[in-house]
Formats: C-alpha cells, sequence, structure tokens
C-alpha cells in the first residue's frame, strides 16, 4: 500500500479520535489541551512510521509546532473555544470535539505532506503500533513535565 493513502487513513483515524477526546466534558482547565495534544503527537508518530521514520515521544511532540503557524494559530483557537464554549452542555461539547478533530485532522495533513516531500511516492512501511492508552499517558506526563519546568 502507498505511504500516502495509508498514512492519510491514519489521520482521519485520529482526528476522529481527537475529537471524542475532546467533547467528553472533563471539569479541568487544560485537559482537554493536554491530551489532544497528546493524540495528535500519536497520529504524528504513526505517520513517521509509516513513511518508515522512527520517532521519540518529544520528537513527534515537538513536531507539533513545526507543522505550520497556521495550525498553531488554530490550535491556541481551539483551546480557547474548548475553554470558554466547552462548559455549555452538549452544543459546547460538540463544538468543542468538531474544532479539535478539525485542528487534529489539519495537522494530520501537515504531516503527511511533510513526509510525503521527504519520501515520495514510498510504499507504506510495516511498523509496531504503540498502544495509544499508554502513549497518552506517557505524552500528557511528557507535557506536563515540560511545563512544570518553565
Amino acid at each position: 500500500m502507498n505511504a500516502d493513502k495509508a498514512a492519510r487513513e491514519w489521520v482521519e483515524e485520529s482526528a476522529l479520535r481527537a475529537a471524542g477526546a475532546a467533547a467528553i466534558p472533563i471539569p479541568v482547565p487544560g485537559a482537554h489541551t493536554a491530551v489532544t495534544s497528546a493524540i495528535e503527537a500519536y497520529m504524528i508518530y504513526h505517520v513517521a512510521g509509516i513513511y518508515g521514520e522512527k520517532l521519540s515521544m518529544g520528537e513527534a511532540l515537538g513536531l507539533i509546532p513545526t507543522l505550520g503557524a497556521g495550525i498553531i494559530a488554530r490550535k491556541a483557537a481551539t483551546a480557547v473555544v474548548g475553554e470558554t464554549v466547552g462548559w455549555i452542555p452538549v452544543a459546547g461539547w460538540l463544538l468543542k470535539g468538531a474544532a479539535s478533530g478539525g485542528t487534529a485532522f489539519a495537522m494530520g495533513v501537515a504531516a503527511v505532506n511533510y513526509f510525503e516531500k521527504k519520501y515520495p511516492q514510498r510504499e507504506a512501511t510495516p511498523f509496531e503500533t504503540a498502544s495509544i492508552k499508554d502513549w497518552v499517558k506517557s505524552a500528557v506526563a511528557h507535557i506536563l513535565n515540560s511545563t512544570a519546568k518553565k
């Protein structure tokens, strides 16, 4: 299978995960941003793996801001939407989920484009996937530790 096609399928699944995670009401400010960032890093990690590149968690998290200023602006807007309308039952939760899913999808497309330019028309590379539960737990801890050190 073509890496571009396999990676885009992975991006679609990951955007749905991010949307679902963001739509769950969690009464802790910033919790959704940490969880969706972890899901986005998980997505980038796997897109890189599909192209044959192995990234560490820190490298996957580090690629989030390097994928483009427009995406970072949308990520900031999503965080603001989540922290403001996310408290409105049902409609706010759905809006928050849609905003996070859209941002994750845009970031995933940017990641696919980045790796496709680096490795044009490559065949998908089989690789061992990480458990999303373990990844998210580790990534959130990594994010919180990085934030606490600042």
